[in-house]
């Protein structure tokens, strides 16, 4: 599960996206929980919804994740 947030990590501040590196953080983190708790486990695909989540200002719930996916 860590390898997702630091993927995103990676990819947000190569990109210049976290200039606010712990805002970034804990946004991403955040939305990488909220895919654990509704069963999303592929590492590239919590990466991509924490990114999402950054890049688009979302605020990820369960509901929201389950359209997503």
């Amino acid at each position: 599960m860590d390898d997702a947030l630091n993927i995103a990590m990676d990819y947000l501040m190569r990109t210049g996206q976290a200039v606010k590196f712990q805002e970034a953080q804990e946004v991403a983190a955040h939305a990488k929980e909220v895919a654990w708790r509704s069963q999303v486990r592929n590492r590239l695909r919590l990466s991509n919804l924490a990114i999402r989540a950054m890049e688009q200002g979302e605020d990820f719930t369960e509901e929201r994740l389950g359209v997503l996916r």
